[in-house]
């Protein structure tokens, strides 16, 4: 499942991603992005990860691949916001390869998380 929050601003998108996510539930995440920077120059967003599979299909893996390879490099900044060691290790590994800043947060700085990508 993939949710917008109502946290969401103009520059500033926060979702939630549990469940399988497929490639249907993807477009509406993607769409949401490509609003944001067809009108801002900097745009944040906060993911908050809680019991996700990701590529419930195999549409949802070939956009996930399309938006790490495009859109992703225009976002400013990214918090990640999981109980999940590895997503931790992961953001610290694909930091030198984006343009994008990320940052990862436990699953109980979801304030702190908001506060760093809205700045």
């Amino acid at each position: 499942m993939i949710e917008i929050l109502d946290e969401s601003t103009d520059t500033c998108l926060v979702v939630h991603f549990s469940g399988k996510v497929t490639g249907d539930k993807y477009q509406k995440f993607l769409n949401a992005v490509n609003d944001r920077l067809m009108t801002h120059e900097k745009v944040n967003l906060v993911l908050e990860l809680s019991d996700v599979e990701f590529y419930g299909d195999f549409e949802a893996a070939k956009k996930d691949y399309k938006f790490g390879a495009g859109n992703y490099k225009k976002l400013h900044r990214a918090a990640f916001v999981a109980n999940k060691k590895w997503l931790e290790w992961f953001t610290r590994l694909i930091g030198p390869f984006t343009r994008t800043e990320e940052k990862y947060f436990s699953e109980n700085q979801f304030e702190e998380a908001y506060a760093w990508a809205s700045s």
